[in-house]
């Protein structure tokens, strides 16, 4: 990272964070996790880089911080991992006597992906409302629904458990006639939405539900939070799809968005968190 293609920025108050502690913070579009160990501070990319386990919520055990996911450790300041050859990135840290600072790499301009397209197509159907929770397996697709809220073309409501976000996609269904998202991570969090879901399908309320997914390579050895889908949701869907690479992209969020307004009833469509909703898409 060059001086020129970083700004030092205002990241911690004084003592905010606690000797041999461990915290998440976020700057822009970057979420870090910030260590204070044997009085010096680390700033990490929040990302474990085995899979993606969220470090700030891990711990500092024996001088080396704990992944939470599946216990990899990597080294609190520099991210090295002992032993292992996936270190973690880390930034420059400078500590002064108003706050604790980090060079931080430039916002770069948006570069469109497939997420933007199918919450493009999403959008131009008629939903407008998002209810959801953001996590490791949606980012792709919750940064493309923060373009569109951005641009005035829709609206994002944070929940604090999946089940609200169905439910109330289910009344605002029954409300209006319109279909509104759920939005939500993969493994429990994508089989908290199906009790709001069954109460759509029983009352014929338009609802469109967006989950995360585990990571194409790791699908199917029973990967951390890998759930079938189609078998879990079942019934309650009235048409279900998986998006991979492969996929066509727009097509899919067309039959999703048409089932859910013309059949009615719970609708799910699952989207993997991995190059799918990060890559650029085809603007035709």
């Amino acid at each position: 990272m060059t001086e020129e293609s970083t700004e030092w920025q205002k990241v911690l108050e004084p003592d905010e964070l606690p000797e041999g502690r461990v915290k998440t913070a976020t700057y822009g579009h970057l979420t870090l996790c910030m260590t204070h160990f044997e009085g010096q501070y680390g700033a990490l990319d929040n990302r474990c880089p085995h899979q993606g386990g969220p470090l700030g919520e891990g711990s500092i055990e024996n001088g080396l911080l704990r992944c939470p996911w599946h216990g990899w450790d990597y080294d609190p300041i520099t991210g090295a991992a002992p032993g292992f050859d996936d270190e973690g990135t880390s930034f420059p840290v400078d500590v002064r006597e108003d706050a604790v600072y980090v060079a931080l790499p430039e916002e770069q301009a948006h570069q469109r992906t497939v997420g933007d397209l199918m919450v493009e197509k999403m959008v131009n159907w008629g939903v407008k409302h998002v209810f959801g929770m953001v996590g490791h397996s949606n980012l792709g697709l919750a940064d493309a629904v923060r373009v569109q809220e951005e641009a005035g073309n829709l609206k994002y409501y944070g929940i604090r458990h999946e089940g609200a976000a169905s439910f109330a996609c289910s009344a605002y269904g029954k409300l209006t006639g319109r279909p509104a998202a759920c939005l939500s991570i993969a493994g429990p969090g994508a089989t908290n939405l199906l009790t709001g879901l069954w109460d759509a399908n029983v009352d014929r309320s338009p609802v469109l539900a967006l989950t995360g997914q585990v990571n194409t390579q790791v699908l199917g050895p029973g990967a951390f939070q890998e759930i079938d889908l189609q078998a879990a949701y079942g019934k309650v869907a009235q048409w279900t799809q998986p998006v991979l690479h492969t996929s066509n992209h727009a097509e899919l969020m067309n039959l999703a968005c048409k089932s859910a307004i013309l059949n009615r009833g719970g609708k799910q469509r699952w989207m993997r968190q991995s190059r799918c909703c990060r890559s650029r898409s085809d603007p035709s």
